[in-house]
């Protein structure tokens, strides 16, 4: 089965992003849904659950990863893959969120070599590397015919 190896490199993802300590971050989706909210008001319950249940995945990072990666081991490709993007996408999103408020603080910008050490320390570099990992898996798990 071509997507054993794929399955593999993601659950090997989410351990990673649990000993990186990587958790998502759905700001944008609160701003997003706020918005639409403000043009229909009747979608606010809907948009609610929505975001409650993103927020969750997204706290869970790599245990989400390894949940989605064990949904697809069991042939449900569909919710599976959703549940393994919104982990690491939501991963890829809190790093990011972390490096940009980062150097707007000023912390990584002056030091710069400190930045880069952190990265590839214990937390950044394992966390970074589990989300690469993840992303590289999920994109090539294909549904069996």
């Amino acid at each position: 089965m071509e997507n054993k190896k794929w399955i593999l490199l993601c659950l090997i993802g989410g351990i990673l992003m649990i000993i990186g300590s990587v958790v998502g971050d759905v700001t944008f989706f609160a701003m997003v849904f706020s918005i639409l909210e403000d043009a229909n008001p009747d979608l606010a319950p809907i948009l609610n659950l929505v975001l409650r249940i993103f927020n969750y995945i997204a706290l869970g990072g790599g245990a989400s990863v390894i949940i989605g990666s064990i949904i697809v081991a069991i042939g449900q490709y569909g919710i599976g893959k959703f549940i393994i993007s919104l982990g690491a996408g939501m991963g890829l999103i809190g790093l990011i969120v972390y490096l940009i408020t980062g150097i707007y603080a000023g912390t990584l910008s002056s030091e710069l070599l400190t930045w880069m050490l952190s990265l590839v320390s214990l937390n950044g570099g394992f966390g970074f590397l589990g989300v690469i990992l993840t992303i590289i898996g999920r994109f090539k798990l294909k549904k069996p015919e």
